[in-house]
């Protein structure tokens, strides 16, 4: 194999590799919440996962449907018709994106936990859990 051949693998390998990697973030512990642990993984070729691990109890979400957002009426409004217009409307400039997701959470003894995450392009979810009780969990991942 010539080193041409050599450098253009390991290239295409280097961006394969990189377009598949998604995000995974640490659930961040609330002062007023109760003791609670977790992790959000999205994006890749992996479907989403969440898991909360409350009160003894470990809650998992996979599979659920993560909705993107972009209001470009209001986008338009607020640069106005030009490149950064035109930049965001065809996905080049993806900053102005909100994405949500309603995961149902599990127990192996099918106990659920509902959660309603929101996050902006580049800014890791937050939101909040409800509990079988209608308690609610503050949730903030990193």
């Amino acid at each position: 194999m010539s080193a041409i051949t050599k450098v253009l693998a390991t290239c295409f390998l280097g961006v394969t590799l990189s377009g598949c990697v998604g995000h995974t973030h640490r659930l961040v512990s609330e002062n007023d919440s109760p003791p609670v642990t977790g992790s959000f993984s999205h994006e890749g070729t992996q479907p989403p996962v969440m898991v909360l691990e409350l009160e003894g109890a470990r809650y998992e979400g996979r599979g659920f449907v993560i909705q993107h957002h972009q209001d470009l009426a209001k986008v338009r409004q607020l640069f106005g018709p030009g490149k950064h217009y035109d930049q965001i409307s065809s996905g080049m400039d993806r900053d102005h994106i909100r994405s949500s997701a309603s995961p149902v959470l599990r127990t192996q003894n099918g106990e659920t936990i509902r959660c309603l995450l929101a996050w902006r392009s580049g800014q890791a979810p937050s939101g909040f859990c409800t509990k079988p009780d209608g308690k609610q969990i503050d949730v903030r991942f990193d």
